[in-house]
């Protein structure tokens, strides 16, 4: 029964490592398939906008990272 349940763990650990491993490379590798998408949502939401004789919306500043201030 313990060599059954070791091996369970074994695997369960190696799963895990798997994906550690190849989780980060997915993940940099969809970055530029957002960038994509995201041009893409822009231009489309620019078209609609100019076929409805909407105004598109104004583009907003980027804010300020927030910074606490310090305890007295």
């Amino acid at each position: 029964m313990l060599d059954g349940f070791s091996l369970l763990i074994g695997l369960g650990w190696a799963l895990f490592g798997l994906l550690w491993i190849f989780v980060p490379f997915a993940i940099f590798g969809i970055k530029g398939l957002l960038r994509e998408i995201l041009a893409e949502q822009k231009r489309t939401n620019e078209i609609l906008s100019r076929a409805h004789g909407v105004s598109p919306p104004l583009e907003m500043p980027e804010g300020l990272p927030f910074r606490p201030e310090r305890y007295p």
